[in-house]
């Protein structure tokens, strides 16, 4: 079976996406994306498949799933208190952010690693289960730390397994995949006008309807709210690195009404975006 695409953004003011769940996804879904993936388990078990390898981890798991290895959902339903961890981290982010420094030398031969698919035993899983934990709950500044802290305890231990002796990394050139990359590719340089559902359709060789059906069947979302979510991603990077005001950042950001721009800023991230400008300009967020 050909894996799905999955279209992944960072979270809003992060360099990465993340994100807990309880009791843990459990729903099959044999998909694949170009972000590392860094997966805990609290407990329970379930069938393992990464790539070609298909286990069965007890008691939790602990994985680090490099860029294109097709996998399925981790997590299970065994404990009604059960918790499930990802943080998943671009390319950008993996090779160019974190590769630059000569310091994380270690923690990028931990990411060459993943491409084997890494399962890392119970005593670091126990170590690293409640630091990923708390991870989520921090700020974006102390969330970052907390993940540096956790990759390289990663990249220093030797208390692992590859799942495959060969990398497991898929170069996929499938519909979904090329359909999801132009109409990515789309929105970075038309975001900030208004995108006709009959443009995006025309794009990739679908009717309305069709386009619809198979955008929210790859993203899990409606193309309305993948669209808001970059705008708001980009509406904060404006807000925080830029003097423009907020009526100059609405229309940068592909927004027209005020009060409606209002209203989608503070659904993805708590605040209007005057109080956000001011909180990201004082380093409260």
């Amino acid at each position: 079976m050909e894996p799905i695409y999955e279209n992944i953004q960072p979270n809003i003011n992060s360099s990465f996406y993340s994100f807990m769940e309880s009791p843990g996804c459990c729903e099959p879904f044999w998909h694949i994306h170009p972000e590392y993936e860094l997966v805990y388990i609290h407990s329970g078990s379930n069938e393992r498949h990464i790539g070609s390898n298909i286990t069965r981890y007890t008691n939790g798991d602990l994985l680090l799933i490099g860029s294109n290895i097709p996998h399925s959902n981790l997590g299970n339903v065994d404990d009604a208190h059960n918790k499930e961890v990802v943080i998943q981290m671009s390319e950008d982010f993996v090779d160019n952010q974190l590769g630059g420094f000569v310091e994380f030398n270690e923690i990028s031969d931990l990411f060459k690693r993943s491409l084997h698919g890494i399962s890392f035993h119970a005593r670091v899983k126990e170590k690293v289960g409640p630091m990923l934990m708390q991870l989520v709950q921090y700020k974006s500044f102390e969330k970052l730390l907390k993940l540096i802290e956790i990759l390289g305890l990663l990249a220093s231990t030797q208390d692992y397994t590859l799942l495959h002796t060969n990398t497991a990394s898929l170069h996929i050139q499938s519909n979904d995949f090329n359909r999801v990359n132009r109409i990515n590719n789309f929105v970075s340089e038309h975001y900030s006008r208004n995108i006709p559902l009959k443009e995006l359709a025309d794009l990739t060789g679908l009717t309305e309807t069709s386009f619809s059906r198979f955008f929210k069947k790859v993203t899990g979302k409606t193309f309305i709210t993948f669209l808001n979510e970059y705008r708001i991603q980009k509406a904060c990077t404006f807000l925080a690195k830029s003097n423009s005001n907020i009526s100059e950042v609405m229309m940068k950001s592909g927004f027209v009404e005020p009060a409606h721009f209002t209203r989608v800023f503070k659904r993805y991230t708590s605040y209007t975006p005057r109080d956000y400008k001011k909180k990201i300009r004082t380093k409260e967020l």
